[in-house]
């Protein structure tokens, strides 16, 4: 979690610290960079939760009962 407050502030000063010639902030930039950036973290929370059903079901364990969030608190653990 440390790593997207590190990641959100960088986009964010990174926009603060670059205003134009006028004065204006490019928000239209900060605001599509963050689009990415969080596009990319739910790419990899999906193929990990993915990988994590798939250990499962090999263990003999249904991965049907799994709840996302037990899930995703099991990726927080690494």
């Amino acid at each position: 979690m440390n790593n997207h407050r590190s990641q959100i502030c960088g986009i964010v000063s990174d926009m603060l610290d670059n205003p134009d010639d006028s004065g204006i902030y490019p928000t239209s930039t900060a605001y599509t960079k963050l689009e990415h950036y969080i596009n990319q973290q739910e790419r990899i929370a999906l193929g990990w939760m993915h990988a994590y059903c798939c250990t499962q079901a090999d263990e003999g364990k249904p991965p049907q009962i799994l709840e996302v969030p037990d899930i995703l608190e099991a990726w927080d653990e690494l």
